[in-house]
């Protein structure tokens, strides 16, 4: 997956803007149009780093302003958030060195953004794990059904960015959606998906472990929980699948890619945890692990026992959360 600024491509055909691109590409040279890269040089810079940054592009434009801050404008080739443009921001900042210069535009705004989601994604997602785990640790008792959980969802989450990388960036069936091969994704759209769609993922996971724990608690029985706990739930949890698939179905027939992208994207990850993921994978692991499914180490039992969450039973219905 490769993620862009976009550009006027990911209009419709029918807009001017785009109209206005294609005419631009098809007839002057490319990078026409294109926002330079902007590079401030503060007045205490050394006069051979903008020396060293202008000879980089053959068209830097230099002024000054008032103040004694020079201002060096560098065209990039081809499009603003392209490899040319970027590798180019790449060679100004690695010129600059250490001097007090700072590099601007749309181009090093995409390269501060992928190295911002290089340094921050790891530590969001292992945030967002640990917290789903210990919640449903706290919920379940087990260490295992959290795993389970996000293993499972990370599945219906990477099929569907799968297809939107498939349609959209790689330009298979895009034109069915008033689209085309866009090379990229849009910046929002990935992270959106992915928020979206986990958290809706899990409100789905909740609904069914609910039930079966509940049908565990009255009966002791494994199978017969997993069998209960999903005829009780599915109903509900395929209906709200639907109503919002319908939802997100209906950002497709917009024509900006990146909602494009995002419609399909959550209608897929919907469709596919509601049916492929919450109504066949989850009871399936859950019948073959049977009562392992339950388990955790006798320590985090006893930290569940005294600060779980835990739901009242009648006395005589009530089975031990370790039969």
């Amino acid at each position: 997956m490769k993620i862009n600024l976009g550009d006027a491509t990911q209009l419709p055909t029918s807009s001017e803007a785009r109209q206005l691109q294609d005419t631009v590409q098809a007839h002057l040279t490319p990078g026409t149009g294109v926002t330079p890269i902007t590079v401030a040089l503060k007045p205490d810079a050394d006069p051979a780093t903008a020396d060293r940054i202008s000879a980089l592009s053959p068209t830097t434009q230099a002024r000054t302003l008032p103040g004694g801050t020079t201002v060096l404008e560098l065209q990039p080739g081809g499009s603003a958030d392209g490899k040319a443009a970027t590798d180019l921001v790449q060679r100004i900042r690695d010129a600059r060195g250490d001097q007090p210069v700072q590099v601007a535009g749309p181009a090093a705004q995409l390269v501060d953004f992928r190295e911002m989601l290089a340094d921050r994604a790891p530590w969001a997602a292992a945030t967002v794990l640990i917290g789903i785990f210990v919640l449903l640790f706290a919920f379940t008792g087990s260490v295992l059904i959290p795993l389970r959980t996000i293993a499972t969802t990370l599945l219906s989450l990477g099929a569907a960015l799968g297809v939107v990388v498939w349609v959209f960036q790689d330009g298979h069936l895009a034109g069915l959606l008033g689209s085309e091969e866009l090379g990229s994704l849009s910046l929002t759209a990935p992270s959106l998906i992915i928020a979206i769609a986990f958290g809706l993922a899990m409100d789905y996971e909740l609904f069914i472990l609910a039930r079966m724990r509940e049908a565990r608690l009255l009966s002791g029985d494994d199978r017969e929980a997993v069998v209960t706990g999903l005829r009780r739930s599915g109903r509900v949890v395929t209906c709200a699948a639907l109503l919002l698939a319908v939802v997100f179905g209906a950002f497709m027939t917009g024509g900006f890619a990146p909602i494009l992208q995002i419609g399909l994207g959550l209608t897929l990850a919907v469709l596919i945890d509601a049916t492929i993921v919450r109504m066949l994978l989850v009871p399936a692991t859950m019948a073959l692990l049977g009562r392992r499914a339950w388990w955790a180490p006798s320590p985090l039992r006893r930290v569940h026992e005294r600060f779980g969450l835990h739901e009242e039973a009648s006395a005589e219905s009530r089975v031990p959360a370790n039969a």
